[in-house]
């Protein structure tokens, strides 16, 4: 066997080398059920068109984004504010809304501070035919004093 094809035979080898080093992606951690509890009330909320339950969920500095006008509320009360004007969105329009699908497909976390990614369906029914709105419900939480509160709440529709 000549040097040249040692070489060549070499080289080839050393894509796969690199691959086989190259460590898997750390799985990520499962979100505490303190911070899943948070998410799951406000798809419940949702689900159940029950604004009150939205109290004490969120720390004074939030802010909630959603596409419907007012398009942005803050502080402790920001949960509530949202869920009433989408309230009043939905019944000027005669629609009711259900969440489906909802899954976690990103979390992360700091001690303090986590991520959290919620895709979901939006089933629209009522007047005229049903509509289904895809996206994500995006979360930050924050621990202060051993509480998880959410800092943050943000939709974001799939193109």
């Amino acid at each position: 066997m000549s040097a040249r094809t040692i070489l060549v035979f070499l080289v080839a080898l050393i894509p796969a080398a690199a691959v086989a080093a190259t460590p898997a992606p750390a799985l990520q951690p499962a979100p505490p059920v303190a911070i899943l509890r948070l998410a799951n009330a406000v798809v419940n909320a949702s689900n159940t068109d029950d604004a009150a339950s939205l109290s004490n969920l969120y720390t004074s500095d939030a802010i909630v984004v959603d596409e419907i006008p007012g398009f942005v509320w803050r502080g402790a009360g920001a949960g509530i504010a949202w869920w009433r004007a989408v309230e009043a969105f939905i019944r000027k329009e005669h629609r009711h809304l259900k969440l489906v699908n909802v899954r976690v497909s990103e979390f992360q976390r700091s001690a303090r501070d986590a991520y959290l990614i919620q895709p979901m369906t939006i089933v629209e029914t009522g007047n005229g035919p049903s509509a289904t709105e895809w996206g994500t419900m995006t979360y930050t939480c924050h621990n202060s004093g051993g509480t998880w509160l959410i800092s943050s709440q943000v939709w974001t529709t799939k193109p």
